[in-house]
């Protein structure tokens, strides 16, 4: 069993990593103005939780991903592992980086290949051949169809949809809803059906 450290207070993840046999035993957020959660010790910080130590590798649980991109550098500096959490499906074929964290019912389907700190929330479903970048967040109930191409550093809202054979660049934005039926350059931020 590990002991792990929870970066960024995200319920669902704190059951998933005790369902999956592995015991949580504290949790950081720079936002917490103290006191405990879920039975935990909270830091106010990466820093301050380092500094206790007491844990063997850390969860991503951080949903921004430029914010969750500095944890995994921060415990990367300091040779902390990053645990990956899977509790939906892992396809056969997949290639993916340290701290991958896919929640139930989210699919990471086959021959996908994705970058470190990838993030699948509830419901998420990322089809065949697909390739994600490092730090791509993928909102509950995203589709990600077969052969679409995501840049690092991007957030797919709740409920979007990006369809076959899609480019979308690094830094995007694509808001909840939306249904991406054209590429995306980098650094857009998109909206609606038809995507704009």
């Amino acid at each position: 069993m590990s002991r792990l450290l929870l970066a960024g207070l995200t319920h669902e993840l704190l059951v998933l990593a005790r369902n999956l046999g592995h015991e949580v035993v504290a949790a950081s957020d720079p936002a917490w103005q103290g006191g405990r959660w879920h039975g935990l010790e909270v830091y106010s910080g990466d820093g301050p939780a380092l500094d206790a130590g007491g844990f063997d590798a850390v969860i991503l649980g951080i949903d921004a991903p430029g914010a969750r991109r500095r944890a995994f550098e921060f415990y990367q500096r300091a040779d902390i592992p990053m645990a990956d959490l899977v509790g939906g499906r892992l396809g056969e074929g997949v290639i993916h980086g340290p701290g991958l964290v896919i929640q139930h019912a989210a699919q990471l389907s086959e021959d996908c290949r994705v970058g470190d700190g990838l993030r699948l929330n509830i419901g998420a479903n990322v089809m065949h051949d697909a390739t994600l970048g490092d730090f791509v967040s993928l909102a509950p109930n995203v589709v990600v169809l077969s052969k679409v191409r995501v840049g690092s550093l991007t957030y797919l809202g709740a409920n979007a949809t990006v369809l076959p054979a899609i480019c979308i660049g690094s830094g995007c934005m694509v808001g909840a809803g939306a249904v991406v039926t054209r590429d995306v350059p980098d650094g857009a931020t998109v909206k609606g059906n038809p995507a704009r």
